[in-house]
């Protein structure tokens, strides 16, 4: 099952959390800003512009002050991704509470091009930034994290411009999916959607990020298990195109990578299933699961 539902030109998407998904450094402004970009990364990432949105919340008593500005939150977020509110469902909650969004919205692109063997993997920009707050969360906050790691969290933004993107090329393109799940999921995603292996040429961590994992002693194997909440968009796109698509996304203030390819299996495995690989060594499945944690 795919992320979105999409029938014809419409799509739907519902995304949401418990509040007590959340940090010290978070309002519940910004819970409800996250959970707008949660469920419109998904659209935006299949070419979907969100047009619609409805919203449930559930709240306990205890925390009844904060509603206002939880709804606050969602309210802004709606406005800035340019969509309307128009309704939803409020009750009382006896745990920490949930908030979970729909969106419904217009995609033009039907993604009809069959994903072949050496299409490319680009994405929108560099990533691992949220990775690093997971981990220092994890050790009590043992690293110092500015605010630009911190807004990762707390306030992310998903660039609107991948529906021009993704209409322009349409023809060329074959899957599109957001990374929110973390990249080592979504590729999987793709991987067993579409019965293929990928093999990927670089880790697209920021050059930041880079320099603060090396100087915490955090490998990229950590940075892999712990990526997730990063809204940005993995698109597989033909060969002779990819460097073209990728030119276009930095007209439109993206910094994207071309990260990978889809790969014949031959001499990479002995079996049939389809893996993910890395300087031709197999990545587990690895990040979080919403039932037993990280894994």
């Amino acid at each position: 099952m795919d992320d979105v539902y999409i029938d014809g030109k419409s799509i739907y998407k519902i995304d949401g959390f418990q509040l007590s998904y959340s940090f010290p450094f978070m309002r519940s402004y910004d819970l409800g800003w996250k959970a707008v970009t949660s469920t419109v990364s998904d659209i935006i990432a299949k070419g979907g512009i969100p047009d619609i949105f409805l919203a449930s919340i559930g709240i306990p008593k205890v925390k009844i002050n904060e509603l206002e500005e939880l709804i606050e939150g969602i309210s802004d977020a709606i406005k800035y991704y340019g969509g309307k509110y128009v309704g939803g469902d409020l009750n009382s909650s006896d745990g920490s509470g949930w908030v979970d969004v729909v969106g419904i919205g217009k995609v033009s692109c039907d993604f009809s091009r069959k994903i072949s063997s050496q299409d490319y993997i680009i994405i929108s920009n560099p990533i691992g930034y949220t990775s690093i707050v997971f981990i220092s969360y994890l050790h009590s906050w043992n690293i110092t994290l500015s605010n630009k790691f911190l807004n990762k969290i707390r306030h992310p933004i998903v660039n609107k411009n991948i529906v021009k993107i993704i209409n322009k090329y349409c023809s060329d393109i074959s899957y599109s999916t957001d990374i929110s799940d973390g990249l080592v999921i979504s590729l999987y995603n793709i991987i067993e959607r579409k019965n293929v292996s990928i093999e990927l040429d670089i880790l697209p961590f920021d050059d930041e990020v880079e320099y603060i994992a090396a100087r915490n002693s955090v490998d990229d194997n950590q940075l892999l298990k712990y990526s997730g909440e990063e809204f940005e968009t993995l698109l597989v796109v033909s060969k002779d195109k990819a460097n073209e698509i990728a030119n276009e996304m930095k007209r439109f203030g993206l910094n994207p990578m071309i990260i990978g390819k889809v790969v014949k299996q031959d001499g990479l495995s002995t079996n049939n299933k389809k893996y993910l690989f890395y300087k031709g060594r197999i990545v587990e499945k690895t990040g979080w699961d919403n039932f037993i944690g990280w894994f």
